[in-house]
C-alpha cells in the first residue's frame, strides 16, 4: 500500500512538472512573438491603427497597376490603388522623386499604395 502511494506521488509530481514546463515554453514563445521584427518595409500594424507613412524614391512604373519604390535601400514592388493611379496620371508624382505614401493590404504578400502624400 505504501509503495502504491509513493508511486502515485511520483507520477503526480512528474505530471505537474510536465504541465508547468509546457506553460513556461508558451510564455517564452509569446514574449518572442511580441518583440518580433518584420523584414518588409511597412512593418506590421494592428487592426484599427492608421497605416504608417512610408518615404521612398519612385524608381519605376512597371504597369498601370504596379510601381517600384526604393525604401530604405530596398526596391519594393507596390500595387496602386485608384487614387494613387490618378495621382501618377495627373503628374502629381514624378519618377526619381521622393514620395511619401500610406499602404494597405488586401490579404496577399504585396502591399498596395493607398495614396501618395503631397507636401
Amino acid at each position: 500500500m505504501l509503495i502504491i502511494r509513493k508511486m502515485a506521488l511520483v507520477m503526480a509530481c512528474f505530471l505537474l512538472i510536465s504541465i508547468l514546463s509546457a506553460c513556461g515554453f508558451n510564455l517564452e514563445h509569446n514574449k518572442e512573438m511580441e518583440q518580433g521584427t518584420t523584414s518588409d518595409a511597412s512593418g506590421t500594424m494592428l487592426a484599427g491603427q492608421e497605416a504608417p507613412e512610408i518615404v521612398g524614391i519612385l524608381k519605376s512604373i512597371e504597369t498601370k497597376e504596379e510601381v517600384i519604390i526604393t525604401v530604405e535601400g530596398q526596391d519594393v514592388n507596390y500595387r496602386l490603388s485608384e487614387e494613387a493611379k490618378s495621382q501618377i496620371e495627373g503628374k502629381e508624382v514624378d519618377l526619381g522623386s521622393e514620395v511619401a505614401f500610406t499602404t494597405f493590404s488586401i490579404g496577399d504578400d504585396k502591399e498596395s499604395i493607398a495614396e501618395f502624400i503631397i507636401k
